[in-house]
């Protein structure tokens, strides 16, 4: 799935549920599994707070300045390999439709909570629409190494 885009997690949804008639997923990197469980886990560090956080410097000027660009240009690049520092391991096993049901049951908390959101570990204090959009972002960064088949 080369150039994903996604614009909000409500896109994200949709394609997830078109996901469930794929016979086969291949990814790059990490198992679906393990590439969908991360995306929720992100989701929901930003409701209970990331284990680990960058210095406040890094998160006020170098974490600023890259949100802004990835905002403003409505994608982001990063490392498909990296986990979420301090964050709990994530089982390599699991179906692509238990990830599907993580994801999804991430979403959802994270559209209806209300409480206040946890600074993101590089970039700082985010809008609950700019979190929105950041998420949007870095799912569609994962998906663009699935590979679908019929």
């Amino acid at each position: 799935m080369n150039n994903v885009h996604f614009a909000s997690l409500d896109e994200v949804k949709k394609e997830l549920s078109s996901l469930e008639g794929y016979g086969v997923i291949q990814t790059k990197q990490w198992p679906l599994y393990e590439i969908l469980a991360h995306c929720a886990q992100t989701i929901e560090y930003s409701m209970t707070g990331y284990p680990v956080l960058k210095p406040k410097l890094v998160r006020k000027t170098i974490g600023r300045v890259a949100i802004r660009k990835f905002l403003k240009q409505g994608y982001m690049k990063h490392d498909l390999t990296a986990h979420v520092p301090g964050g709990a391991k994530i089982r390599r096993q699991g179906t692509a439709e238990e990830g599907i049901e993580l994801l999804l049951k991430a979403i959802d908390a994270f559209q209806a909570y209300k409480g206040p959101l946890a600074p993101h570990l590089i970039f700082g204090e985010l809008s609950k629409e700019e979190y929105d959009l950041y998420f949007a972002m870095h799912i569609a960064d994962h998906f663009s190494e699935l590979e679908l088949a019929s």
